[in-house]
């Protein structure tokens, strides 16, 4: 049978649709386990309330933010939609273990702590730092200065409050009055004992907290400009038993780092500076 020049090009076109499809698809497709498949969906287990990685605007339903638009792009090169389930930051690791969703999200850290429990995806440099009310920002530089004051953080913020007992212990060897610290269940919460004058600061990641501080405009102050009171690698957390999604969004992920689509999203919501030269695979800011 002959083929006429419109057919041909028809013919031409419908080729080239299926090889943009399968080359967008891409290797990950091929990695994601049969039971998510089967579903059509990745779940991810997010606080819902980190600003400007993973949130819900006032009154919307919809998660929004960096983290959020990268695991959409993910989910759609994997031929798969993206479901979110609420959780608490402290209930993130349990919520895998008792399988509540695929995977965990909303500013969870790889450490080698958690290493023993969960799989992590590493896809963004953070730190942890320090928002004090703009009127006292003079007071300090370093948590070294927080001796006798209170800190505010999130519950399961093990890497900050790390620190902050180091600090606090410091405090006590020199004679000073140690650091009190009370651990808040969402950033929300941690804000607010801030602006009542419970608690003299608020630590948390510092993309959010300088996200939360230009919501409002000379309210708030970061320590030191941009002080870091401890480098980490903000992931995504899998189960033991879930290498197939781990390896399936690490390969996407880094697919978009050499198209370019990662460093957009990123630089859309203002942390093209915390990208990553390489996806990598449970990889802490302590082996690096």
């Amino acid at each position: 049978m002959k083929i006429g020049k419109s057919g041909a090009a028809v013919m031409a076109g419908f080729a080239a649709v299926l090889f943009s499809c399968a080359a967008f698809a891409g290797e990950g497709s091929k990695l994601v386990p049969q039971p998510i498949r089967a579903a059509g969906k990745i779940t991810v287990g997010s606080q819902q309330t980190f600003p400007p990685i993973e949130f819900r605007e006032p009154g919307a339903t919809e998660v929004t933010g960096a983290s959020a638009d990268l695991l959409r792009e993910i989910a759609k090169r994997l031929d798969l939609k993206l479901e979110y389930v609420q959780a608490e930051y402290a209930a993130l690791i349990p919520g895998i273990e008792a399988k509540r969703f695929n995977m965990a999200s909303g500013g969870i850290s790889d450490t080698e702590e958690r290493e023993q429990k969960l799989d992590f995806v590493n896809y963004m440099l953070s730190g942890g730092s320090a928002m004090v009310r703009a009127e006292d920002i003079s007071q300090y530089n370093t948590i070294a200065d927080f001796c006798g004051k209170s800190v505010a953080t999130l519950l399961g913020s093990r890497v900050i409050m790390a620190k902050v007992e180091e600090a606090s212990a410091a405090c006590k060897a020199k004679g000073a009055v140690e650091i009190r610290a009370e651990q808040l269940p969402s950033a929300p919460d941690a804000r607010m004992q801030l602006d009542l004058k419970r608690v003299d600061a608020y630590l948390g990641d510092f993309p959010a907290l300088v996200y939360m501080g230009a919501q409002f405009p000379g309210k708030y102050a970061i320590v030191g400009g941009n002080y870091m009171l401890t480098p980490y690698i903000t992931s995504w957390g899998f189960g033991k038993d879930n290498s197939g999604l781990r390896d399936a969004v690490k390969v996407t992920l880094t697919e978009m780092l050499a198209d370019g689509t990662y460093k957009s999203i990123m630089d859309k919501w203002g942390v093209g500076g915390a990208l990553l030269s390489e996806i990598t695979v449970n990889l802490p800011a302590s082996k690096r």
